[in-house]
């Protein structure tokens, strides 16, 4: 069993901590030896997610049913929704205001769209890369080729709709779906079925909301009774701690890395297998990349590349264009409600291949659902190896490097593009918005320059960050049904925030 000690250390200290091996002594082993725990509650920032939403159609009206507006809770208007939906024809589009995750303690978060493929089934196809064109190229003289995440919403700033009843909004995000997704090919990547995570952590600029552990000074950190389990981090008083200032609680659960791995994905339908029977509140963060760096979103210069994905059983099943490699983190987050019964908030026992210890919520039933377990052993918790933010310069090609001590550790990169005002005819307008990075490469190459301005990737290694942005590039180059080549303006990024996930190798 892994060692887990609830009590004071050697600092003197009150916090929880679990090591990753029986050889570590947690009372004893530096706090800067991240990679030696599963758990410590004295890490200044603890990642947990505010909310994993299943976007599909919250009603179902008619396809031809224009007029029909759906506010969410029920007696809501265009005022003050805190979700709605309106359809109509062959387009449906959903609002969700921040109010509509009571947890979220960000005006921008960093979040993610997980998009399903059309046509039904189960697939995830975000992170495949499609050429796109339209009918202004002249016999396809143009286009570009991009990665789902595209297609995909953006968080917004001081939203204006286009018709008063979408009603206007602080901050936000939307969903423009075809209710016609079964024709994936003319609506790619933009099926009906997503799933939003929203993470308790910023998207913007901000700083992270999180307090730093204090010198020991003898207040009490750790309440566990019959209705709460709190640990406060070092220093403050549990009873009085806000959310900034807890580790964990009952309703804040640090996100569980159920499974992690990095493998080698042949050409065509594969599988692993988690050796879990996977609930459908999962999420799974992937890069695909080929040779020794970890390329996120995609490889930018491979266009027939990326895999879809899907789950059944205990087993995620990719399906790749060639052979790759998959590196991945699967978060588990039942927003579920709690079981309710009187077991043990201390639970232990084997689960056929090892000891396992889980903290739960108290008042669980027995057996406890996942909705209760707010640690589980066998599932490390996120750390962050190295945030921040910084301001996108204009060029082609231009460098950006973020240097982390990584020792021992498994990195993952995450990061959101910071764009300044626009609009979308049939959405409405924003002060700013802040999407998900995708790499768009043009078709053909205009004045030295492959990438289109709103392109972006990052270059992941054991302790390095590098991410490459092309701003001021154009947005498309191509030739019109006049046979003159001409260009098209880029809605390039301004800024960029990014986390770097680690859990120990």
């Amino acid at each position: 069993m892994v060692r887990t000690m609830i009590g004071v250390d050697s600092t003197g200290a009150s916090c929880i901590k679990i090591m990753k091996s029986n050889a570590d002594d947690p009372r004893t082993t530096p706090d800067s030896q991240r990679a030696k725990f599963l758990y410590n509650s004295k890490f200044t920032i603890q990642a947990s997610i505010a909310d994993m939403e299943k976007c599909n159609q919250i009603s179902r009206p008619g396809l031809n049913d224009s007029a029909q507006v759906y506010y969410h809770p029920a007696g809501a208007n265009a005022s003050n929704y805190q979700k709605m939906e309106g359809s109509g024809g062959g387009h449906s589009l959903w609002l969700y205001r921040n109010s509509v995750f009571p947890a979220l303690r960000y005006d921008v978060p960093l979040f993610d769209w997980k998009q399903k493929k059309g046509g039904g089934g189960n697939r995830y196809n975000q992170m495949m890369v499609h050429w796109h064109d339209s009918g202004k190229y002249y016999h396809g003289r143009g286009g570009y080729y991009e990665v789902g995440n595209a297609r995909q919403p953006g968080w917004m700033k001081n939203y204006a709709g286009n018709t008063s009843k979408y009603g206007p909004m602080t901050y936000g995000t939307f969903a423009e779906i075809t209710v016609f997704d079964k024709i994936d090919a003319f609506n790619k990547f933009q099926s009906r079925e997503k799933r939003l995570v929203v993470w308790n952590l910023p998207g913007d600029s901000a700083a992270v909301d999180e307090a730093p552990a204090l010198a020991p000074n003898g207040r009490k950190t750790i309440k566990i009774t019959p209705s709460a389990m709190k640990i406060a981090k070092p220093g403050y008083d549990v009873e009085t701690a806000t959310a900034a200032q807890l580790a964990f609680d009952s309703t804040r659960v640090p996100v569980k890395v159920i499974k992690a791995a990095d493998i080698a994905l042949p050409a065509g339908v594969s599988s692993y297998d988690t050796g879990i029977a996977l609930p459908d509140m999962v999420a799974l963060d992937v890069h695909f990349y080929s040779g020794s760096t970890v390329m996120y979103p995609t490889n930018p210069t491979n266009l027939d590349f990326g895999a879809e994905y899907w789950f059944d059983g205990s087993r995620i099943y990719f399906d790749a264009t060639q052979s790759m490699r998959a590196r991945f983190m699967l978060y588990l987050e039942d927003n579920s409600a709690p079981t309710s019964g009187n077991y043990k908030i201390w639970r232990q026992f084997n689960d056929g291949t090892q000891d396992v210890v889980q903290f739960l919520r108290p008042g669980a039933a027995n057996p406890p659902s996942w909705a209760d377990i707010i640690i589980d052993t066998r599932w490390p918790a996120v750390q962050i190896l190295a945030e921040g933010y910084f301001d996108v310069a204009a060029g082609n090609d231009v460098i950006t490097d973020v240097i982390f001590d990584g020792a021992g550790m498994f990195p993952m990169v995450k990061y959101i593009t910071t764009h300044g005002p626009g609009s979308k005819f049939d959405i409405g307008s924003w002060a700013a918005i802040y999407k998900l990075p995708y790499v768009k490469r043009l078709k053909y190459t205009y004045s030295g320059q492959s990438h289109a301005g709103e392109s972006s990737y990052c270059e992941l290694t054991a302790n390095r960050a590098r991410f490459r942005t092309f701003r001021g590039n154009v947005g498309d180059y191509y030739q019109g049904d006049d046979l003159d080549w001409r260009t098209s303006g880029a809605y390039p990024p301004t800024g960029i925030r990014y986390f770097i996930f680690g859990i120990p190798a």
